[in-house]
């Protein structure tokens, strides 16, 4: 038997997650990376398989997004397969079984997004017994569905809220105690998968990871645009005003807190949802002839972000937000930017903080002292921020990029198809 064994791949991804961003960068940008690097444990085939209802099949915006995925991503064959629930989701199963046995007779790992893409992935197994699957854990969904709810916690769930918690943590433990796989996006939420779940010590840890390193050459250009002094330090904040991202009650009052404290830092908020921070940052009381307020199109954020000196990223340290692994972390760092990040958030690694990738701050804490923290992340940021940039973008490269992180995943894929045989 040789080292390595030969084997396709095909992620899986149901529900209509497809059109989001995130699973553009997290599941086909990973994807296509496995099919570029041909080293070591590469697959034969990587496909990706789109699975949704009979409609998108002529839903004008769902064949445009179908598109935009196949320009996307030139090296892996990219399908939609769609069905009928109510008639046993014909054609979809007789669909996914053609392709699959166009992939040949080697075994198909089929690596799934998700408990409900997993479902699928194992009534492949069922048809085809020398197949594999691995799920892909992207975060903690029992508690996630609880903090939609505004509740922090499990422990603090009661009546339906907690029958509802159990019914997906049951469902999570069946499905994991039924792939052959499991990958997650961070040591801690690995560490929780192990003792509530089920998830064994082979259980691997791939982060919410990005493609390419931003070059930076168009730093100067924008800030200039932008009217950005050259002693000026830029702090950004990026994404939306989504209530897990405690932009109100945390990160605004700190970025206002370091303005005051320091005329040269300049805030900056990136967001398709500008207006709504606007009317936060006025209720605040900002400045806002200090403040950057921009909005970029997906493809420009990564030039944008280079633009700046730090990013910044405050939570709640909940179970949720201990155990994700925030795809903004990769797209900071990949932008040559250290983060301000709440401490126990994120799910990053401690040797972060000692490399000076992140400046840990604990503003949600009783005793928090935000005088005193405000004081010592300006004599951060006011260090030597090019030597911060080349340092973080070094630990990108090595870590955060899928040139990088597939690896882990193959070790992984050589592991379950090992099993058994």
């Amino acid at each position: 038997m040789s080292m390595n064994e030969g084997y396709s791949l095909v992620h899986i991804t149901v529900d209509g997650e497809y059109r989001a961003p995130l699973v553009a960068s997290q599941l086909f940008d990973q994807a296509e990376w496995q099919a570029r690097d041909r080293g070591e444990a590469a697959p034969d085939k990587v496909e990706a398989w789109i699975l949704g209802a009979m409609r998108e099949y002529t839903d004008a915006t769902a064949q445009e997004k179908l598109r935009s995925l196949v320009e996307r991503c030139p090296h892996i064959s990219v399908r939609m397969i769609n069905g009928i629930g109510r008639l046993g989701y014909f054609p979809m199963v007789q669909l996914m079984k053609i392709y699959r046995r166009r992939l040949g007779r080697k075994p198909v790992i089929y690596h799934c997004r998700g408990e409900s893409a997993a479902q699928w992935g194992l009534k492949m197994r069922d048809l085809f017994p020398g197949d594999k699957v691995v799920l892909d854990v992207r975060g903690f969904w029992p508690a996630e569905k609880l903090y939609e709810k505004g509740i922090e916690s499990p422990e603090k769930a009661t009546g339906a809220d907690r029958d509802l918690y159990n019914s997906l943590l049951k469902h999570l433990t069946n499905t994991i105690s039924k792939v052959d796989g499991v990958t997650t996006v961070s040591d801690a939420l690995r560490a929780l998968l192990i003792e509530t779940a089920g998830a064994t010590a082979g259980c691997a840890v791939v982060p919410c990871c990005v493609s390419a390193v931003v070059t930076g050459d168009k730093r100067d250009e924008l800030r200039e645009s932008w009217g950005v002094e050259k002693d000026e330090v830029v702090v950004v904040y990026s994404g939306t005003t989504a209530a897990y991202q405690h932009l109100e009650d945390l990160t605004i009052p700190f970025m206002k807190a370091l303005m005051e404290a320091d005329n040269k830092i300049r805030p900056a908020f990136f967001s398709s949802q500008i207006d709504k921070i606007t009317v936060m940052l006025q209720h605040a009381g900002v400045n806002m002839e200090r403040v950057l307020l921009k909005k970029f199109r997906q493809d420009e954020v990564g030039n944008a972000l280079s633009a700046c000196d730090a990013g910044i990223l405050i939570r709640k340290p909940t179970l949720v937000n201990r155990v994700a692994n925030p795809v903004k972390i990769a797209e900071y760092l990949a932008a040559g930017l250290p983060i301000i990040i709440e401490k126990g958030v994120g799910g990053v690694a401690d040797e972060m903080f000692g490399k000076g990738v992140l400046n840990g701050v604990t503003l949600t804490a009783s005793d928090a002292g935000m005088a005193n923290q405000v004081a010592e992340t300006i004599s951060w940021l006011n260090g030597d921020l090019a030597g911060k940039r080349s340092t973080v973008q070094d630990y990108v490269r090595s870590v955060y990029l899928w040139s990088a992180a597939i690896h882990v995943s193959r070790a992984l894929y050589q592991r379950v198809l090992k099993k058994h045989s």
